[in-house]
């Protein structure tokens, strides 16, 4: 019997965001990461569309900050405050230190068999590794072994409270803004109000993609300023 693991997304945010970076060969840098921000918030959406729950959540906490990095490329003269400019470092850092990671592990992995770090019988050099699973290895056994692991971490390891983060769909927040329209034009600024940043982040990306699809048009009349948004007039034929 064997058994595969698949995943079909990267493994993180920080692995998506770095693969987007290598593959445009761009340093890392806060300008750098500004020229790659449509393309993970593409990459956000097809989760989003696919219904990753579980992973969406720390994709868009990362969206939020490209864009307070896209908005600062853009104009130059916005102020952000120190939460902010730390977020942004904190960003560059990580990825910088995520991608010495994954050199490492590469390093390691590729070393690891090499003459001296291993030694082993000669006349076994030339025979491949195998595995031989035990005849008795079942799923239920495996739960069962794995169970039994986690209940002697418990006894040691001090309990941590569970944060439940609500699951916000940008399809949801594409509805809303449709529905807001219908009426009258309405402002950014008076949707957002209240709401905490991951929602507000979601909303955004939700007015950009209407704007994208051509069906509402927004409108600022100073920089920094409150964002109309009103729905695009049909063109008569």
């Amino acid at each position: 019997m064997s058994y595969e693991l698949k995943f079909d997304y990267y493994e993180g945010p920080l692995d998506k965001l770095l693969n987007l970076v290598e593959e445009k060969k761009l340093e890392i840098t806060a300008v750098n990461l500004a020229e790659v921000t449509a393309d993970f918030i593409k990459y956000v959406e097809t989760l989003e569309a696919e219904g990753a729950r579980g992973t969406i959540a720390d994709f868009l906490i990362v969206a939020s900050k490209l864009i307070l990095i896209k908005s600062k490329v853009l104009l130059p003269g916005l102020e952000l405050s120190e939460e902010e400019e730390s977020d942004v470092r904190s960003l560059e850092f990580r990825l910088k230190l995520y991608k010495e990671l994954k050199l490492a592990q590469a390093r390691i992995k590729s070393g690891w068999s090499v003459p001296p770090l291993m030694a082993e019988r000669e006349f076994l050099a030339s025979i491949s590794a195998l595995f031989f699973p035990p005849s008795k290895v079942s799923p239920s056994v495996l739960l069962a072994a794995m169970e039994g692991v986690a209940g002697e971490f418990e006894k040691i390891m001090k309990p941590v409270g569970i944060v439940r983060q609500e699951v916000i769909h940008l399809k949801h927040k594409i509805q809303e803004i449709l529905e807001r329209i219908s009426g009258t034009p309405f402002s950014f600024g008076s949707m957002h109000k209240g709401k905490a940043r991951g929602e507000i982040v979601v909303l955004f990306l939700a007015i950009l993609h209407l704007v994208k699809d051509q069906i509402i048009d927004v409108a600022q009349e100073n920089h920094f300023g409150d964002i109309e948004v009103v729905a695009r007039a049909k063109k008569n034929h």
